[in-house]
């Protein structure tokens, strides 16, 4: 296939989107130029990056050359401000740490396990540098590992992954996104039950036992059945909310709210995790303290 258009949801319902990728992926391995439509798209999430990313990158480590139309001129300049449209250009190095114009957000990264740790530090750095100096980060790049760390202990991804960062000054909110496309939590988890003699269970149950504390399947010795937990224990304690897709389950958790679980109506072959904070919530830095440590 000479050209194939990814027209780009613009209602952003999550089903539209998942069924938008299952599709797409049909026909990864057969196009010479991959052709991206944000018809009439004026604005996309932090998820919804992440998964487009990996969506383009499927396209693109095919052989496939990548080009852009569509989107409203407010969203065309925001895309310019991130570099997103630069990202698979020949020589572009998706795993540096890009610097945005847009200075509430921190440029879509393409994960590389030997810069993970130099990421969270990053991160915590750059919004310390612009707008929150005197919160303690802390939190936000311990838990960034967490979910790198288990994207490389779980997701068997054939590519990598890709996370953003963005901060909302209006609301003084942070949401972070990571996705992947590999086998999916519980698809990793039934692997590992199954292989212990133990009964498969379904998707959504699942995802509630990778939260759980202590629960671990295959992992580094410093991330054992800790990393989903943590993240949770971040949503709640910063009034923020977590979001896990993967295979035929889905995980939603507001803080002081129960759990929305349940089986979707696609199959995502990946893990999408969404963190959203409210840095109301967040420590202040004591002056007193060498700000970064490092």
């Amino acid at each position: 296939m000479e050209s194939y258009k990814l027209i780009v949801p613009a209602n952003q319902e999550m089903d539209d989107w998942f069924e938008f990728i299952n599709e797409s992926l049909k026909y990864s391995a057969e196009v010479n130029n991959l052709i991206v439509d944000f018809n009439f798209v004026n604005f996309l999430h932090t998820d919804d990056f992440v998964v487009l990313a990996c969506l383009i990158e499927s396209f693109y480590i095919k052989g496939a050359k990548v080009s852009f139309i569509g989107g409203t001129i407010k969203f065309n300049n925001h895309l310019n401000n991130i570099k997103f449209k630069r990202y698979w250009e020949d020589g572009f190095n998706r795993e540096n740490f890009t610097i945005s114009l847009n200075r509430s957000t921190l440029c879509l990264w393409k994960l590389n396990r030997d810069m993970m740790y130099g990421y969270s530090m990053f991160a915590k750095k750059y919004f310390n540098d612009t707008f929150m100096r005197n919160k303690d980060l802390l939190p936000l790049s311990s838990n960034l590992d967490e979910v790198f760390n288990n994207i490389f202990d779980h997701s068997d991804s054939e590519i990598s992954g890709y996370v953003i960062t963005q901060y909302f000054p209006k609301i003084n909110k942070l949401s972070f996104s990571v996705c992947d496309f590999g086998i999916g939590i519980p698809k990793s988890i039934n692997n590992y039950r199954i292989k212990n003699n133990q009964k498969e269970i379904e998707d959504f149950r699942a995802l509630l036992k990778s939260i759980e504390l202590g629960y671990s399947v295959k992992s580094t010795p410093r991330n054992r059945g800790f990393g989903l937990n943590n993240i949770l224990e971040l949503t709640e304690s910063s009034n923020g909310e977590l979001i896990i897709v993967s295979n035929n389950g889905i995980l939603q958790k507001k803080a002081n709210e129960n759990y929305d679980i349940g089986t979707t109506n696609y199959s995502f072959s990946g893990t999408l995790i969404k963190v959203e904070m409210d840095l109301n919530t967040f420590e202040n830095i004591d002056d007193s303290d060498d700000l970064y440590g490092f």
